[in-house]
C-alpha cells in the first residue's frame, strides 16, 4: 500500500480529493482491522481450510440478508439459488479433508470466530460500496488500508516481535509472500471497488457471492501448481460455485 501512495497523491493533484469519503475510509478500515485480529484468532484455533470457507460462506448468506431487508436490493428466484449454491460449495471445502459429518459439526462449534469473520467482511464490503462514490476506487482503497495498518501498527510490536530487530527479520525473511500476498488482494478487491464506482446501482448481494470464486481458483491453482490431491469435497465444491455463479447470471 505505501507503493501506491505516490499514485495516489498524483490522482488526487490531478483530479481532487472529496472529503466526503473520509467517514466511509475510517469505518472501513477499522472492519478491515477487526478482521485481520479474527481471522488470526481463527488459524490459531483450528484448520485453515475449514475456518476460510466457514468465513466466506457466512460472509455470502449474511450480505444477502443485510441488501434484501436493509438497503431494499431484489434477489431473484434463480439468484437465490446460485447463492444458496455457492455457500453449499464454500462450506464443501471446508470438508475437502475428509472430515466426517460430526468432525465437521464439531469443527464449526470451535471455530466461532470464523462467523464473525463473515460480518466483518460484510462491513466492510457494504461500506466500501458507499465509499467509492465520493472517491476514486484505487486512492480510496489506498488510503483506508494505510489507516487501517496505522492502527495495527502498535500490535505488531508484540510476543518475539517486541524489538525493531526482530520486526526486521520477519520483513527480510518473509517480504516474498508479503508481497504476493499484499498485490495480489490489491488487484483482486481493486476489481470489486472499480465495479462499485462504475455501476453504482450494482447489488452487493449480487457481487459478493460472485467474488467468492477466488475459492475456486485458489483450489483450481493447487490442483495444477502445488499438486495438491483432488478430493471428492473440493470436485463437488467446485461444482456447487459454478453452477452457483451461473443461476446468479441467469438472475
Amino acid at each position: 500500500n505505501i507503493t501506491l501512495l505516490p499514485l495516489s497523491l498524483i490522482i488526487i493533484e490531478y483530479f481532487g480529493f472529496d472529503p466526503r469519503c473520509l467517514p466511509y475510509m475510517i469505518l472501513s478500515a477499522l472492519a478491515d482491522d477487526f478482521y485481520s485480529i479474527l481471522i488470526i484468532k481463527s488459524y490459531k484455533l483450528g484448520d485453515i481450510s475449514l475456518a476460510y470457507p466457514l468465513s466466506r460462506g457466512t460472509s455470502v448468506l449474511v450480505i444477502t440478508i443485510v441488501s434484501m431487508l436493509f438497503l431494499g436490493e431484489s434477489v431473484s428466484g434463480p439468484a437465490k439459488r446460485g447463492i444458496a449454491l455457492i455457500i453449499c460449495g464454500i462450506l464443501a471445502f471446508g470438508m475437502s479433508k475428509g472430515y466426517t459429518v460430526r468432525d465437521f459439526l464439531r469443527n464449526v462449534r470451535n471455530q466461532r470466530f470464523a462467523f464473525f469473520l463473515g460480518f466483518t467482511t460484510v462491513a466492510y464490503t457494504l461500506i466500501d460500496k458507499y465509499g467509492v462514490t465520493y472517491s476514486n476506487p484505487l486512492v480510496y482503497y489506498n488510503l483506508k488500508e494505510l489507516l487501517a495498518i496505522a492502527v495495527l501498527t502498535p500490535f505488531v510490536f508484540t510476543g518475539n516481535l517486541r524489538t525493531v530487530n526482530g520486526v526486521s527479520k520477519l520483513i527480510k525473511d518473509e517480504w516474498k509472500y508479503a508481497a504476493i500476498i499484499g498485490y495480489g488482494i490489491m488487484v483482486s478487491y481493486g476489481l470489486i471497488l472499480s465495479i462499485y464506482a462504475l455501476f453504482p446501482d450494482a447489488k452487493a448481494s449480487y457481487v459478493t457471492p460472485i467474488r467468492e470464486m477466488s475459492v475456486v481458483m485458489g483450489s483450481i491453482m493447487g490442483f495444477i501448481f502445488l499438486r495438491e490431491r483432488v478430493t471428492v469435497n473440493k470436485v463437488i465444491g467446485i461444482l456447487f460455485m459454478v453452477m452457483g455463479v451461473i443461476f446468479i447470471k441467469l438472475g
